[in-house]
């Protein structure tokens, strides 16, 4: 389920339509969390209302209203923009993390994505951009693993000999307190013959023990997914974002890795049947709303059915910033002769060596949507 900070910036949308259309006069300053909560439940069905519990006993501080006083400026543009004089139906898809289209509420028919201060445009996985742009019928790509098997080896070897290197220069521990929660936990412990790697919550605790001389099939194997993401990579990120044997090794499984992937793309790109989904275009015509510095933007993104061919890719290249592996797209629109770079980043989400990574796809700043939608 998304965070409470994502679920206040969406329902705060239906939240501020309502406020429009019903002249209730409410601010972001004013509002009481019991009227938001209310006003929600009187457009949403009862079906719906589990899944913004997480909101009910907040109380609205600074940060909330911050959230809600942007929510409220996207609303104005839509009530106006879109001639939305009152309220006949209203639903939110936001809860729903595993969606395959975009937006996050729908009113009176019209189906809205919302965005703040945000450049991206999905989470995507990279088995999704291959299909995309290849037609392949892939279920799971691993960037590093598919692309780059000897070099992700190395670099998580190197990244072990770290570990036990510090380990070894510290009384063969590593201790970790959360900082935004002290109840949560971590521990590394060095032995003669193993390592020990603990969670450790308030009344929950969970440890697994590791070969001294472990390997990555090692890793896999032997690891869950909490302890991948609550201690191993607390500590490559405590302990070796700064160290340059560690990030030497990331950066040349980043550019393999890119490099390989970019002549995949580039030697069976057949992309007619699937640019249109990766630039978030699906059967439903919808409207892309994002709140920035810079304002409100308003765009309206067409259905399938009317999707005309005037994007062309122009390149695909693999790009290695620091030691990030991206997959830079440019596309043109052949009518405008306009140009715009989109970025899928190929990174863990859940931190280093944990599961698989996404090929989160962003558009580049400085560059405009109106070269694939319509701007309102």
């Amino acid at each position: 389920m998304a965070n409470i900070e994502t679920h206040l910036r969406e329902l705060g949308v239906l939240v501020g339509i309502k406020n429009e259309v019903s002249d209730l006069k409410l601010t972001s300053a004013s509002i009481s969390d019991s009227d938001f909560c209310s006003i929600i439940d009187s457009i949403l069905t009862s079906s719906k209302h589990s899944q913004y519990n997480n909101i009910r006993s907040v109380k609205f501080g600074l940060s909330e209203r911050n959230i809600i006083k942007n929510a409220f400026e996207l609303s104005k543009v839509i009530v106006n923009k879109l001639h939305i004089h009152s309220i006949i139906s209203a639903d939110w898809f936001g809860y729903d993390s595993g969606k395959e289209e975009p937006y996050d509420i729908e009113v009176n028919g019209l189906y809205i994505s919302l965005k703040e201060n945000s450049f991206i445009l999905e989470n995507m996985g990279l088995y999704k951009l291959l299909n995309c742009f290849t037609g392949s019928t892939y279920k799971t790509r691993h960037i590093f693993e598919d692309y780059a098997p000897k070099e992700y080896s190395s670099w998580f070897d190197t990244t072990w000999k770290c570990l036990l290197t510090y380990l070894s220069n510290h009384s063969n521990e590593w201790n970790y307190i959360n900082p935004k929660n002290h109840n949560k936990r971590a521990k590394i412990t060095k032995t003669s013959t193993a390592v020990i790697l603990e969670y450790i919550e308030e009344k929950f605790n969970v440890s697994i023990t590791l070969p001294i001389n472990c390997t990555l099939n090692d890793f896999k194997i032997g690891t869950t997914s909490q302890i991948r993401e609550g201690v191993f990579s607390k500590f490559i990120k405590d302990k070796l974002d700064s160290n340059p044997a560690y990030n030497s090794k990331k950066r040349t499984c980043a550019i393999a890795a890119s490099n390989a992937l970019e002549n995949e793309l580039n030697k069976n790109l057949n992309y007619s049947s699937g640019l249109a989904r990766f630039l978030r275009i699906h059967s439903n015509e919808y409207f892309y709303a994002k709140k920035s510095s810079n304002g409100v933007e308003l765009y309206k993104v067409p259905a399938e059915k009317d999707f005309t061919s005037t994007i062309q890719i122009t390149s695909i290249v693999g790009s290695v910033p620091d030691k990030q592996a991206n997959i830079l797209t440019t596309i043109k629109n052949t009518r405008t002769g306009n140009t715009l770079v989109l970025r899928n980043e190929c990174r863990f989400s859940h931190g280093q060596f944990n599961g698989t990574p996404e090929a989160k796809l962003y558009y580049e700043h400085g560059g405009s949507l109106d070269i694939i939608y319509t701007k309102l």
